[in-house]
């Protein structure tokens, strides 16, 4: 039996998270501009492109490559699953899954993606909360469970029609109501790319998990029903996504 270190040893895993990230910086950094009140369903497949183009132009520049990525599938089990449970009828927008073929009997984790849009409330629909209790808490609720058996996750924030500042103080409201740590500005990685973390507290293996923020603003900057390539907006009025 050889001696490399297992998946979720010092090196391993977090090589793994940050080759995924990177992937994803890669790829919002591509990602075209689409109509300023897009909805969520469709930047999530246009992202999905642009992340097979990115991790495309890495295989050609020779980078090592990761997994393929798994656009809405349903969370796997884990080996702490004992039985089928509720989080395996959930669905991630994302993950990169990683095998490490020479732990025993093999182990599994998921790099999960959650994507949210970051706009302005409507009568029926506050984006802000709903990052919150729609996004994050699905990392800590143990119905979703997302990322479960890993040590960290992230999510995507598509702000539109709403600045930084504005999104940061809604959501950290809407975090501290429910007992969930504000997120943090870490760094500002190019003209369009925002990133944020905070940590976890969860019930269930691994606790504390580093949830990890990356915002475009990309689309924030135009009118709504603009684009820069002329399109006509695919949300309807009702899409809440």
């Amino acid at each position: 039996m050889t001696d490399r270190p297992s998946l979720m040893s010092i090196d391993l895993w977090p090589l793994h998270e940050s080759r995924c990230m990177q992937l994803l910086r890669e790829a919002l950094i591509l990602l075209d501009d689409g109509p300023a009140d897009e909805g969520e369903c469709d930047l999530n497949r246009r992202l999905y492109r642009s992340i097979i183009a990115a991790h495309t132009r890495a295989a050609r520049d020779g980078a090592e490559q990761l997994p393929v990525v798994v656009p809405e599938g349903r969370n796997p089990p884990v080996e702490s699953d004992a039985e089928r449970a509720a989080r395996e009828y959930k669905i991630p927008d994302f993950y990169w899954a990683y095998v490490d073929h020479l732990a025993e009997p093999g182990a599994a984790r998921q790099f999960v993606v959650e994507c949210k849009r970051l706009t302005k409330a409507t009568k029926n629909w506050n984006y802000t909360e709903q990052y919150v209790h729609a996004g994050v808490l699905r990392f800590v609720t143990v119905e979703h469970a997302y990322g479960k058996d890993a040590r960290a996750g992230a999510m995507v924030g598509y702000l539109q029609a709403m600045d930084v500042e504005q999104a940061l103080a809604e959501i950290n409201t809407s975090a501290n109501a429910q007992g969930i740590a504000p997120l943090t500005i870490r760094r500002r990685p190019g003209d369009t790319l925002i990133e944020l973390d905070h940590q976890l507290t969860r019930p269930f293996p691994d606790s504390p998990f580093l949830l990890m923020h990356i915002w475009t603003s990309g689309q924030e900057r135009r009118q709504p029903g603009s684009s820069r390539r002329g399109k006509a907006s695919t949300r309807t009025p009702d899409d809440p996504a």
